[in-house]
């Protein structure tokens, strides 16, 4: 068959690279042992990409509480600080 390819990229680090297009005639039961295989690694890849996405969430939320938290702080600072400037106007 001249139309497989079967390449492996990569080096000997954990994850590598695969590419495969089959015609093969072969039993059911290791056709399906291959589909899930790939299912399961498709599977692993997709939650893995979710959990990110929530961490990432979670840091943006956290951050925007933390922005929040010093407005408020802020906001406090500058409204301590402004009934005495009115007051000292007054004054004079």
């Amino acid at each position: 068959m001249s139309d497989d390819i079967i390449e492996l990229t990569g080096n000997e680090s954990e994850t590598g690279r695969i590419r495969v297009r089959l015609d093969l005639d072969m039993p059911h039961a290791e056709a399906m042992a291959i589909l899930s295989i790939v299912h399961d690694h498709k599977e692993k890849a997709k939650k893995a990409a979710e959990a990110e996405r929530r961490r990432a969430e979670a840091e943006r939320r956290k951050a925007e509480a933390a922005a929040r938290k010093a407005a408020k702080a802020e906001a406090a600072k500058a409204k301590k600080a402004a009934p005495a400037k009115p007051e000292a106007a007054k004054s004079a």
